[in-house]
């Protein structure tokens, strides 16, 4: 009998648990929150996982994770710059920790979680279309609790995740550009009845009215759509 069937099944049935979990959420942040469950529950020997969405810079987005250990040992790995779910993402391939008291590779890193209750440390990178997402990562109090099969599983979950967080990071950019463009043109509508209003009672053209709001923006400090607005409900009030 073959014995790759059986974890090819099991893998299938994980894989469709954990994006369906992941399409019912609408946002990033509760998507990497399910992920982290999921790793947990996925990989054997897991006391605690996290998935992360980075940006470029090295700097965490969205960080879900199933416990305070979780989240403890990401922040320090982002206030040092330095660990194996950061070395995970740069370098896109897994990286394994057998032991932390024993790893010499992030110094800082290791030496900051020496009071946490882990030791053994698994990351995956989440890439899609040669994007760089973020990355998965579990733990264990234990050391030696995570081997190839391990590298394995999580692996083949990266990949899936990494496209379903995709479509959910790039639906959130393109919903912010809708309400920023929506919002761009609503200022300019203002701005431009504000103008109107200037003219009317100033007897100013269109530019002179434009440089009396932007010499007032600029003279309390204050963006000019907010200048405009301010104006506008003093007119509607007298």
């Amino acid at each position: 009998m073959n014995d790759a069937l059986p974890q090819a099944y099991e893998l299938a049935g994980v894989t469709g648990r954990m994006a369906s979990g992941l399409l019912t959420e609408d946002d990033a942040s509760k998507a990497v929150q399910s992920l982290a469950y999921v790793l947990k529950d996925s990989i054997p020997n897991s006391a605690g996982a996290g998935a992360s969405i980075i940006h470029s810079r090295g700097r965490s987005k969205s960080t879900g994770a199933t416990d305070m250990v979780v989240l403890g040992a990401d922040k320090l790995q982002y206030e040092l710059g330095e660990g194996p779910c950061l070395s995970a993402w740069a370098e896109q391939r897994p990286i394994i920790i057998q032991d932390t008291r024993e790893e010499i590779r992030w110094p800082s890193w290791t030496a900051a979680v020496s009071d946490l209750p882990l030791r053994s440390v698994l990351s995956a990178p989440l890439t899609s279309r040669g994007r760089q997402i973020g990355a998965l990562k579990v733990y264990s109090p234990l050391p030696l609790s995570f081997d190839d099969n391990s590298v394995f599983l999580i692996e083949r979950l990266a990949s899936p995740a990494a496209v379903l967080l995709r479509h959910i990071r790039d639906r959130e950019a393109a919903q912010r550009t809708s309400e920023e463009l929506a919002e761009a043109l609503a200022n300019r509508d203002m701005i431009s009845k504000v103008q109107g209003i200037l003219i009317e009672r100033m007897n100013l053209n269109s530019q002179e009215a434009l440089e009396v709001l932007l010499a007032r923006s600029r003279g309390e400090s204050t963006p000019l759509h907010e200048v405009a607005r301010d104006i506008l409900q003093m007119a509607t009030r007298e």
